[in-house]
């Protein structure tokens, strides 16, 4: 899927500290070049038929082209979200050591393993490039700043990150979830992915790390967000059903699992965050 990010006019992309994100539980990718770097926790992607484990200190370039999943984050995962759009990457890696930024895929994964000075390091570089609000000169150089020095960390890194691959019929799977709308029957779902449901259920429990019910329950949670955050005139209980949940029982008890407060209390906090007339 892909994705289309609100990124201010003038501005050439966006910093962002993530705690325990629920919004990259879909497949996705988008026209910017985009770099991770975990700070707490643990977590994994997974790229088509990959998964990739993340740390403390892992560093992941995400490319235009490179679907990607974010799964089984901790509840101390957190993470730089650090997003450069096409004109700034164009500029600033013309030089031959870095023009592999350049491309929309450069065929494998970039991911290595930092260490804590150089993590510590970036940390100030992103922070720099977090709050340059409206000053777009500003904001852009510190951006330009970020994408050279988050490069040369990662070239001066000998450490990969070790990858294990993922039965076809998961990452299938993965990707069916993602592109239906409402709920799938879990029969339904191993036919379309080629397995029996508990061979299915088996496998993606081993190779995610994270239940295959789990997941689904997630995947039906971010497009709850989605679909209530949006705008729409909808109340909580037309968006969970929208959403794919069952019942309102099954949606309250998966959002106070993951949210960490119940749907209500979690409406009023946004509608008291949105600005009047919107």
């Amino acid at each position: 899927m892909k994705e289309e990010l609100r990124i201010p006019v003038g501005i050439e992309g966006f910093a962002h500290p993530v705690c325990s994100p629920l919004d990259h539980g879909v497949p996705h990718h988008h026209d910017e070049l985009e770099v991770n770097l975990v700070l707490s926790g643990s977590a994994a992607y997974l790229f088509g038929t990959e998964r990739l484990p993340l740390v403390a200190g892992s560093m992941v370039w995400l490319f235009p082209r490179q679907e990607h999943v974010l799964i089984d984050c901790s509840p101390d995962f957190s993470l730089w979200v650090v997003v450069f759009k096409p004109g700034l990457v164009e500029r600033h890696a013309a030089h031959p050591q870095r023009c592999v930024l350049r491309s929309p895929d450069p065929g494998s994964l970039f991911c290595r393993q930092l260490e804590s000075g150089d993590v510590d390091a970036l940390n100030r570089v992103y922070q720099s490039a977090s709050i340059g609000g409206d000053d777009a000169e500003f904001a852009n150089t510190a951006l330009a700043y970020a994408l050279i020095a988050s490069w040369q960390a990662f070239q001066f890194s000998p450490d990969a990150i070790a990858r294990t691959d993922v039965h076809p019929a998961v990452a299938k799977a993965v990707r069916i979830l993602a592109e239906t709308e409402g709920a799938m029957p879990l029969a339904k779902l191993a036919r379309a992915a080629g397995l029996s449901a508990s061979r299915l259920s088996r496998l993606f429990k081993e190779q995610t790390h994270v239940s295959l019910t789990t997941f689904r329950q997630r995947q039906c949670l971010e497009r709850f967000l989605r679909i209530y955050r949006a705008g729409a005139r909808y109340s909580l209980t037309e968006a969970a059903f929208l959403a794919g949940f069952g019942s309102y029982v099954q949606f309250h008890r998966v959002f106070r699992r993951q949210i960490g407060k119940s749907p209500a209390e979690y409406g009023r906090d946004l509608k008291a965050a949105t600005p009047a007339g919107l």
